[in-house]
């Protein structure tokens, strides 16, 4: 059974994959950002070309993938386990077809991070402009690609608008969603890291140790993370020159055209409002 990792892109989803990375490395094991762990805790990304190609699914016809994500999921739960996937597609219905269901699904984790820094992030991240990153979190049809070095470029993950992909989470029905605040987990990572980790051992039962908690977000600090990526580089850069940007809060108050936030702001004034952002 399927527990999801989901956000909307740079909204903190890659720093909660690789904390859970170094806390569930053994003792011989030292930890990297570009180096997977072996355990049931490593989330793998939904969906993946490698899982496409095995269940000989056109990739490059999104239509195909979107028919095939109920049993791509199948086949991921043939393993009899738990698995943790990460995604930033909207639990959406698209076409007739559901992202996931409740025979898949067990559980969900979802990321949500202040849209004004998303905004910032993303379009560092894509290498795009402020503006057409607020007019991507605008709109409904927004996607990912999934490998911009491939030959065609294909959607893969259906995005939404922001305030769509975190309330098609939020809303999910038949299922506890464990929701979690970027902030919360700058301001204070070990109580948020915590309450994931008890999240997580309600399916998967484990012994919370906080000594690893805080091992764990010292590998994982800003710093670390980007003294590694000059080191070493980073396999899930985007179109930026770097992954680990800044990872503040409150960038956009020095960075984001006042036009810009108060696009965000009237378009996203009830999910922000909601989750106190303003």
């Amino acid at each position: 059974m399927i527990i999801w990792l989901a956000s909307y892109p740079k909204s903190g989803n890659t720093w909660l994959r690789l904390f859970l990375r170094a806390y569930f490395l053994s003792d011989e094991t030292e930890f990297s950002i570009n180096q997977e762990g072996e355990n049931e805790f490593e989330a793998k990304t939904f969906p993946n070309i490698d899982i496409l190609k095995k269940n000989k699914i056109n990739y490059f016809e999104f239509e195909q993938i979107v028919k095939n994500w109920l049993s791509i999921q199948d086949y991921i739960n043939l393993n009899n386990r738990v698995n943790l996937l990460k995604t930033h597609n909207g639990n959406f219905n698209i076409n007739g077809f559901p992202f996931t269901n409740t025979e898949n699904t067990i559980g969900g984790i979802y990321i949500v991070r202040d849209p004004r820094d998303v905004a910032l992030s993303n379009a560092d991240h894509f290498n795009i402009s402020h503006e057409e990153a607020v007019s991507n979190m605008n709109n409904m049809e927004s996607y990912e690609f999934y490998d911009k070095n491939l030959d065609k470029g294909f959607k893969v993950s259906i995005l939404g608008t922001w305030s769509s992909n975190y309330n098609s989470w939020k809303h999910y029905q038949g299922r506890r969603i464990h929701l979690v605040k970027y902030e919360d987990m700058i301001k204070k990572p070990d109580d948020e890291f915590y309450k994931i980790l008890e999240y997580l051992s309600s399916f998967i039962p484990f012994k919370i140790d906080k000594i690893k908690i805080r091992k764990a977000i010292k590998d994982t600090s800003f710093k670390n993370l980007s003294k590694m990526e000059n080191e070493k580089g980073f396999k899930e850069l985007g179109g930026g020159k770097k992954f680990f940007r800044k990872g503040i809060v409150g960038d956009w108050q020095n960075n984001l055209d006042p036009k810009l936030v108060k696009n965000i702001e009237e378009n996203f004034y009830k999910e922000m409002k909601e989750l106190g952002y303003i």
